[in-house]
């Protein structure tokens, strides 16, 4: 009896672990800017944000007021969060499209200019 519950605890443990492997994969893959948004935010070490703000896009005669290119695709999320050097909450960051062969998109932090 004891061998059987082992049994049954190791399985629901492999399988919550198996999807939330999934879905995590599926969220975080950085084969769409927000998706690629949402893949940055993470590795800056905040995963709450990270799963659940949706970023939406910046129109296009606001993206003058942040350091970076024209050509990129800027992005806005609700909550701020610090950015990798610790020293100023951000909540826009740039979407470079991919290169040639690549699927995934890369992300760059922008700060307001002032």
């Amino acid at each position: 009896m004891k061998k059987r519950r082992v049994l049954i605890a190791a399985f629901l443990i492999v399988g919550v672990f198996t999807i939330l492997g999934i879905t995590g994969v599926c969220l975080l893959t950085p084969n769409t800017p927000q998706k690629a948004v949402r893949f940055a935010i993470l590795k800056n070490g905040h995963p709450i944000i990270a799963l659940t703000e949706t970023p939406k896009k910046v129109p296009g005669g606001s993206v003058y007021g942040y350091s970076g290119k024209r050509a990129w695709q800027y992005y806005k999320v609700k909550t701020a969060f610090d950015a990798s050097n610790g020293e100023i909450n951000i909540n826009t960051l740039a979407v470079n499209k991919p290169k040639a062969g690549s699927n995934f998109y890369r992300v760059h932090v922008v700060y307001p200019v002032a």
